[in-house]
């Protein structure tokens, strides 16, 4: 199923939780809302589950606007970060129970399913998300990702058109976050079905997701696939809030034929950064870098007319695994450098550091993108 929302808002008296969103979810895909803590993400999909109603704006499933259709009319499922299982229901109960509770009839209310099929259907999905030996067990005997799992079958088995996830992993350790994400692709693939998935994590988004919708304070700011808010981010916000480590800035000023930074009005950076900059008739701005690009310099090795050089202070060293992560200062700057080398560094070193023009993102003074 697809769904829309057009110019959706929704207002809290003075305050905007979401300014006039519109986007299409792509049928059978799975769709990241993606945004820090107050953005909006969790706004747009309970305003899709029928939760919440709009101040203005549409929503729609494959054309046909439901906007005011009650939450148990959109046959939606939606999969919370708190497990909401009956505690006092075993596993089985629990899936049995959305089953069980759809009657049908005004005056003599019998039910939907029979016995025969609630069977079938319980079965099939603890086949599928691989329970069955936990059919007779509380939650309280669960772990984590065993109760989100059991979350997910009570909302499968009611054969919903769309699934709504609202940080589902949030309550799980790392090494389980990564087992579930990858439980949730598989689970995908076998349904096909349209998913819709709120995130603030930025790493899952890119692991999970066919297309990212990014918020910030309540507008949406870019959408495209993890690839394309990467490495084409249209505004310093996006290359800041994408990618695992924070995105590097330093501000420039173009200033008698030549592009150099503010920071010591001594730095001028490459031909080529000055042609482009002044193309775009821009006068100052920042320019950004990502940690991952950084090299450091090699006195054996010349710098090519398309590199600048930084000389740096070491302020920090984080070892992670294969790799180190130094938070360098340059005259008061601070810049994140990620490198897998095997030499060792400390605080206080001195480390000059090259970046190639290619690898550079340039915003105004407004912070969008050129």
């Amino acid at each position: 199923m697809k769904v829309e929302i057009e110019k959706l808002t929704k207002k809290y008296g003075r305050k905007t939780a979401l300014k006039d969103a519109s986007i299409i979810f792509p049928e059978g895909k799975i769709t990241i809302i993606l945004g820090p803590s107050g953005s909006g993400k969790t706004t747009i999909l309970r305003l899709i589950a029928g939760l919440l109603y709009p101040t203005s704006g549409e929503v729609l499933f494959d054309n046909t606007i439901v906007t005011d259709n009650p939450a148990n009319k959109r046959n939606v499922a939606m999969v919370f970060q708190n497990y909401p299982l009956f505690p006092h229901m075993t596993v089985v109960e629990n899936l049995r129970f959305p089953l069980e509770s759809k009657k049908k009839g005004k005056l003599f209310r019998v039910n939907v399913y029979s016995e025969e099929e609630i069977e079938k259907k319980v079965d099939d999905i603890s086949s599928l998300l691989h329970i069955e030996e936990h059919r007779e067990k509380y939650p309280s005997q669960l772990s984590g990702g065993e109760k989100q799992r059991v979350a997910i079958g009570r909302e499968l088995v009611r054969e919903p058109d769309v699934f709504l996830f609202d940080e589902p992993l949030s309550n799980v350790d790392a090494r389980l976050r990564y087992e579930m994400r990858m439980w949730i692709r598989k689970l995908h693939e076998l349904l096909n079905k349209t998913m819709i998935y709120v995130t603030h994590d930025q790493s899952e988004a890119m692991a999970l997701g066919d297309m990212i919708v990014l918020l910030e304070d309540g507008k949406i700011v870019q959408v495209g696939s993890p690839d394309e808010l990467y490495y084409d981010p249209n505004s310093k916000f996006v290359a800041q809030f994408i990618g695992n480590y924070p995105m590097n800035f330093l501000s420039f000023i173009v200033e008698k034929n030549k592009c150099k930074l503010t920071v010591d009005m001594k730095e001028v950076l490459s031909e080529k950064v000055f042609k482009y900059i002044r193309s775009k008739g821009i006068e100052k701005g920042t320019l950004g870098f990502r940690a991952e690009i950084i090299r450091e310099f090699d006195p054996r090795k010349p710098i090519d007319k398309d590199m600048f050089k930084l000389e740096c202070k070491v302020e920090d060293v984080e070892k992670v695994l294969d790799q180190q992560i130094l938070t360098l200062n340059y005259l008061g700057e601070q810049i994140f450098y990620v490198t897998k080398t095997r030499k060792r560094f400390s605080k206080k070193d001195s480390i000059a550091i090259i970046v190639r023009s290619d690898d550079i993102y340039i915003f105004d003074e407004k912070h969008r993108r050129v």
